[in-house]
C-alpha cells in the first residue's frame, strides 16, 4: 500500500466510526441488560442518558484520533496517539457502562457515574416516591428511592421500566411496608 492510500484509510475509518457509532451507542444498554444482567429475578435494568453521552464522547475521541493520524507523519507520534486514544476510548466507554440502576427481586443496585456502587436490600428502603409528569411541566416520570442510611437516588421510568416492572416494584414496596408516595 502506498503512503497516500494508507493515509486515506484514516478517512475511511473515521467515516465508518461516525456511521456505526450511533447504532452502537443506542444498542449498548440493551446488550448490557441482556448479557450481564439477565437473571430470572431481574425486575429492570435502567441505563441513564449520561451513559449514552459517555459512549458518544468515546466515539468522538476515536473519530478525532483518526483525523489526527491522517495528518501526523512521524511513526512514534502515531503510535503514541493510538495508545492514548485507545486508553481514553476504553476508559470513557467503561465509565458509561458502569452507570446504571439494577432492580432485582432480592436487592437494588445503583452505580453512579462517578462514585462507588451501592447495593441495598429492599428491606433497607425507607421511602419511595413515584413522580408522574403533570402535562404542564417538562419533567419526566421518575422514581426516588431513599434508604435507611439517608442515601437517595433518582431514576427515570424509561422504556425498560414497563408496567410489569412497575407492578413488581409496587409489590416489593407493599411486601416490606415501605411508605410510597405518588406525586403528579
Amino acid at each position: 500500500m502506498e503512503p497516500f492510500e494508507r493515509r486515506s484509510l484514516y478517512w475511511v475509518l473515521a467515516i465508518l466510526v461516525i456511521v456505526i457509532a450511533p447504532f452502537i451507542v443506542l444498542l449498548t444498554p440493551a446488550v448490557v441488560s441482556v448479557i450481564v444482567f439477565d437473571d430470572p429475578n431481574k425486575i429492570a435494568f435502567i441505563s441513564f442518558g449520561k451513559s449514552l453521552l459517555m459512549y458518544s464522547i468515546a466515539f468522538f475521541i476515536a473519530f478525532c484520533a483518526l483525523l489526527i493520524l491522517y495528518f501526523v507523519k512521524n511513526l512514534i507520534k502515531k503510535i503514541y496517539i493510538i495508545i492514548i486514544s485507545l486508553i481514553s476510548f476504553f476508559a470513557i466507554y467503561s465509565t458509561g457502562l458502569s452507570h446504571y440502576v439494577y432492580l432485582n427481586e432480592n436487592y437494588i443496585e445503583y452505580n453512579p457515574l462517578f462514585g462507588s456502587k451501592v447495593i441495598y436490600s429492599w428491606s433497607e428502603l425507607s421511602d419511595a416516591r413515584h413522580i408522574y409528569p403533570d402535562g404542564e411541566s417538562v419533567a419526566d416520570e421518575h422514581f426516588i428511592f431513599t434508604f435507611s442510611d439517608g442515601y437517595a437516588f433518582r431514576f427515570k421510568a424509561t422504556g425498560s421500566l414497563d408496567t410489569a416492572a412497575k407492578s413488581r416494584i409496587y409489590t416489593k414496596l407493599q411486601l416490606y411496608s415501605i411508605p410510597f408516595i405518588g406525586i403528579s
